[in-house]
């Protein structure tokens, strides 16, 4: 599972052309109808077909996902807004990239949803929820810190607190149909064999504890930690340009290294 999400979150799928991916669903399309490899077509090529088509189009729907909400962008689209989080030094700075993770946030949940269909009052529900709530825990905690500095030991849980907080409500109100009303059930031919609640919770579920909750273990609490070192060694000073690509570099080595793990445990 590790190797398959690593492949589905491989960010050079976004090179694909619309005529390679045309290639590739003929290719499946071939496969089934024949229910053997086609001629001229070897085990190799038809996993590379199968995996080129995981990563572009939406298995519910079978259209092509937007862009910027596929996964194989999950981390060059969260490096800026997470970055900003861990360097937010001012109350507008962090309102500005909380708002920014939480917009990018629902638009990854309504692209990689489980299920066909998504209900537009909920998901505005869910971004609003989450923006609010993520902002609020962030600025309110923040001043929390000011205001009983004993507690300063604990900063760096005020931003993990605000997105898995917003996190959660996003990724549950987004995909509420799949809790409500499941989501479709393949054997292990891919051949639909009906329509699971259990699934829709579980597959809810998993996402909430693994991508809600564990990736921001990495991506915001590490990178401050492997500064934190760095600057212990007094190799680099904090504040310079230098400290700047150190600390963006460490947020993009975080959040590599976290989805792949954290996915692998939320494919249902």
């Amino acid at each position: 599972r590790l190797v398959t999400i690593q492949e589905v979150i491989d960010v050079r799928t976004v090179l694909t052309s619309d005529e390679e991916l045309a290639r590739c669903q003929a290719r499946i399309a071939e496969f089934k109808t024949l229910g053997s490899l086609p001629e001229g077509v070897d085990d190799d090529a038809m996993w590379e077909a199968q995996r080129t088509v995981s990563a572009i189009v939406h298995g519910p729907t079978g259209e092509k996902m937007f862009l910027p909400g596929r996964m194989s962008m999950f981390v060059p689209m969260n490096i800026p807004a997470t970055a900003g989080m861990v360097m937010a030094r001012s109350v507008p700075v962090t309102l500005f990239w909380q708002w920014a993770n939480q917009t990018y946030n629902v638009v990854n949940n309504y692209v990689c949803r489980a299920g066909p269909e998504v209900e537009m009052q909920s998901l505005a529900q869910s971004y609003g929820l989450a923006v609010t709530i993520s902002c609020g825990i962030a600025v309110g905690a923040g001043k929390m810190l000011k205001a009983f500095p004993r507690l300063q030991m604990f900063g760096l849980i005020v931003p993990y607190l605000a997105v898995i907080s917003a996190g959660s409500c996003n990724v549950g109100f987004t995909r509420m149909d799949e809790i409500r009303n499941g989501i479709f059930v393949k054997d292990k031919d891919g051949k639909v064999v009906g329509r699971s609640v259990t699934a829709g919770v579980t597959a809810v579920y998993l996402t909430v504890t693994t991508r809600s909750m564990f990736i921001p273990l990495f991506s915001l609490l590490g990178p401050p930690l492997i500064m934190k070192a760095v600057y212990a060694t007094g190799a680099v000073a904090a504040g310079t340009s230098v400290a700047l690509v150190l600390e963006v570099g460490a947020v993009a080595a975080m959040l590599a290294v976290g989805l792949p793990f954290a996915d692998r445990k939320s494919v249902v």
